[in-house]
């Protein structure tokens, strides 16, 4: 089965990836976690719809200087993602280049609406 959408995660929070791949298998969607840029190349296939999931909750790697690297370098959307809404954080984010941020909670909920509007811009 050809695969047309893919994640590529990085996050450290485990609840958030379990149910994260939950919903990803639930819907036939690619998963792939990941720690570093490089590993963004290894992941980009043709004919494959990528977006790009930062946890902004994640210290373990700058998400904002993460995301314009991203940006920059592959030219693929980014979502952020947090644990509870924050204005500041979403502003920050917004600032930063991110194309959309989303709670954990909401993006879990939502991720077929979010899909199908990626697929068709």
């Amino acid at each position: 089965m050809k695969y047309e959408f893919k994640i590529i995660a990085f996050t450290n929070d485990p609840n958030f990836s379990i149910s994260l791949a939950t919903e990803c298998n639930k819907y036939g969607f690619l998963l792939s976690f990941i720690e570093d840029l490089e590993q963004i190349d290894t992941e980009l296939e043709d004919d494959v719809i990528v977006v790009t999931l930062l946890d902004l909750h994640d210290f373990s790697s700058n998400p904002f200087k993460l995301c314009k690297a991203i940006k920059n370098q592959y030219g693929i959307p980014v979502f952020g993602v947090l644990n509870t809404f924050s204005r500041q954080l979403q502003e920050k984010a917004k600032k930063s280049g991110f194309d959309l941020v989303f709670t954990k909670k909401m993006l879990i909920k939502s991720i077929k609406e979010v899909v199908i509007h990626v697929s068709n811009e």
